[in-house]
């Protein structure tokens, strides 16, 4: 199992609970000082509970049962260790899901005096998305049932803009706890740069290619918004928009990143493979850092818009 891996690599303590509450796996560091929080060396078979000192093993268990249910939680505990500074323990609880359900549960224990930032980083993102992220989620899940809406039967207007504005307002707050999980994962990086787009009298020409047929339409309607006499080609089969494209030799790609079958790095590769150089502008609703910098591998690859498009992300493209 690589979490087993990850941890056993780890400088910290774990247990694999099952779902009879027995240990199956273990690993004590020395130098976690755990005197006070279990209550005998565990051995595998043994009860998880049991093991746990009796100040604690109430909320251990309750702890653990929740986590069966698909929870995550992060608790720091501080313990007065005799010889030593007061310490701080942080327990983390990670469902480990088979199936679809929590087949087992990852119990990791770390002092965290030396290992502060990791551990407070997890403890964080378990945070979130046990609870930030849930939150705006099932506020859209709501504000999508119109049945919730009777008043808007009479398709007023009006409410249905109150609606649409309800629901991006959410939006907004669930865009943006995503992308704080993304920082905490990966370090500030600088802005990758990429190659200006080749001259040209004009991008009259625009081909559009992305899975997702909505995203494709709507980022039609945003274009002809403001360009109508552009011309758009969309395409949710991206070897069937490799083949037009090298027919009709358009101005500007717009391309997607995570497609089935063949995503855009594999397009990308196919592009240079047919010898076919044009422009692309990648627009994904990735925001990893290290797809950007990927990005800037490819030459035809001239800049990486995120999700969604805006008018002025639009205007930026075809008029600068």
């Amino acid at each position: 199992m690589p979490i087993r891996r990850n941890c056993e690599a780890a400088d910290c303590s774990f247990f694999i609970i099952d779902k009879n509450y027995q240990l199956v796996s273990f690993k004590i560091e020395a130098q976690n000082n755990l005197d006070s929080f279990l209550l005998k060396t565990p051995s595998i078979g043994d009860f998880a509970v049991e093991i746990i000192t009796q100040k604690y093993r109430k909320n251990f268990q309750g702890l653990l049962i929740r986590c069966f249910s698909g929870y995550s939680f992060s608790i720091a505990q501080r313990f007065a260790i005799e010889n030593t500074r007061e310490q701080l323990l942080q327990v983390v609880f990670t469902p480990l899901v088979k199936a679809g359900v929590a087949d087992q549960v990852l119990c990791t224990l770390v002092n965290d005096n030396d290992h502060s930032g990791s551990v407070k980083m997890l403890g964080e993102y378990s945070h979130l998305t046990s609870h930030e992220l849930r939150a705006p989620i099932t506020n859209i899940l709501s504000l999508s049932t119109l049945s919730n809406y009777p008043q808007l039967e009479s398709f007023e207007v009006a409410k249905i803009n109150q609606l649409l504005g309800d629901i991006n307002l959410q939006a907004v707050k669930l865009d943006g706890i995503i992308k704080m999980l993304n920082a905490m994962m990966h370090k500030q990086e600088h802005e990758t740069v990429f190659t200006e787009m080749n001259e040209k009298a004009d991008t009259n020409h625009i081909v559009l290619v992305d899975d997702d047929i909505i995203t494709n339409r709507l980022h039609q309607m945003l274009i002809r918004k403001h360009y109508n006499e552009k011309k758009i080609a969309l395409f949710n089969e991206p070897e069937i928009a490799l083949g037009y494209i090298k027919e009709h030799q358009p101005d500007l790609i717009l391309l997607d990143l995570h497609m089935p079958e063949i995503d855009g790095w594999k397009f990308l590769q196919m592009m240079e493979e047919h010898e076919v150089f044009i422009d692309v502008i990648i627009v994904s609703s990735s925001i990893d850092p290290r797809e950007r910098l990927r990005a800037k591998s490819f030459m035809c690859v001239k800049d990486f818009y995120v999700k969604p498009l805006t008018s002025e992300k639009v205007k930026q493209l075809l008029e600068d």
